[in-house]
C-alpha cells in the first residue's frame, strides 16, 4: 500500500519516514521470502494504522521521526510471527535512526573544545524546541533539565517523559524498546564521545543523559552493561 493511500487523519498524525521503510523492509526480506515479506508488510503498515487511532496527535511537532519511525518499529515488531534477538536487528534499526552518524564521525570529535561546545548548543536548541513544544503536545518528550560543564566538557540533560517508553508500557511491548534507546549509545560513539545513562523512563523516572568525549576521564569511570532485557545501561566501576 502506498503511503498516500493510509487511512490516516494528516491533520493528527505524520506518517513514518522512508527511512524507516527501508529498515523494516530490509529486516521483512531479511528473514522470508519476497511473497511473505510483501504481505507481512501490509499488514505491518495496517497495524500502523490501527497504533495511531489510540495516539494523541502530535502531527505538528517539530521533530516527528523520533515519535513516529518507532511505531514503525513497534507495529513489525507485533506482526512479525518470529521475533529476532534485539543483537540481530541493532544495527539495522541504529541506522535508521543514526546513519548521518557515520558521516558526523568523520567531522566530528567531542574530545575537542569547539566540537563539544558546539554540541552542547546543538542539544541545548533540542531542549529549548522540547520545552516550547510540550505546552502544545503535552504527550511529547517532556524535558527534565539541560545543563552544560563548561571547564570540564560535560553535557547534562535528561527526559521524564518519552514518547517511546509510555507507548511501550500501554502496549506491553517494552522488549523491543531498547534496541531503540541503544541506539543513543552508538550515536555517541560515532562521534568521538560516551554517552554516561543509568536509566530510562522504562527502568526509572527518567532517561538521564551525561555526553562527554571518550577521552574525558568522567567516561573511564564508568562500564557500559547489557542487562538481561538488552538495554544497555553505565556503570560505575
Amino acid at each position: 500500500m502506498r503511503e498516500k493511500d493510509l487511512p490516516i487523519d494528516r491533520s493528527k498524525h505524520a506518517v513514518y519516514t522512508k527511512e524507516a521503510k527501508k529498515c523494516v523492509q530490509h529486516l521483512l526480506r531479511r528473514y522470508y521470502d519476497e511473497k511473505t515479506a510483501s504481505d507481512l508488510w501490509e499488514k505491518i503498515q495496517l497495524q500502523y494504522v490501527e497504533f495511531l487511532k489510540e495516539e494523541p496527535p502530535m502531527a505538528g511537532a517539530r521533530i516527528t521521526t523520533s515519535i513516529y519511525d518507532p511505531i514503525l518499529i513497534f507495529a513489525w515488531y507485533k506482526v512479525v510471527p518470529d521475533k529476532p534477538p534485539i543483537e540481530d536487528i541493532q544495527q539495522d534499526v541504529f541506522r535508521c535512526f543514526f546513519g548521518s552518524y557515520d558521516v558526523l564521525g568523520k567531522i566530528f570529535d567531542l574530545n575537542r573544545t569547539f566540537d563539544n561546545r558546539l554540541a552542547a548548543r546543538i542539544f541545548q536548541m533540542a531542549n529549548d524546541i522540547r520545552v516550547k513544544e510540550i505546552r502544545k503536545f503535552p504527550a511529547s518528550f517532556r524535558m527534565g533539565y539541560c545543563e552544560y560543564d563548561k571547564e570540564n566538557g560535560i553535557v547534562r540533560y535528561s527526559f521524564t517523559q518519552c514518547p517511546n517508553a509510555e507507548f511501550a508500557k500501554r502496549h506491553h511491548m517494552e522488549d523491543i524498546l531498547p534496541v531503540m534507546c541503544n541506539c543513543d549509545h552508538l550515536a555517541m560513539q560515532k562521534i568521538h564521545a560516551s554517552l554516561i545513562r543509568e536509566g530510562t523512563c522504562v527502568t526509572s523516572d527518567q532517561c538521564d543523559y551525561c555526553i562527554v568525549g571518550d577521552r574525558n576521564p568522567l567516561a573511564s569511570r564508568y562500564d557500559l552493561v547489557k542487562q538481561n532485557n538488552g538495554l544497555l545501561v553505565s556503570v560505575r566501576k
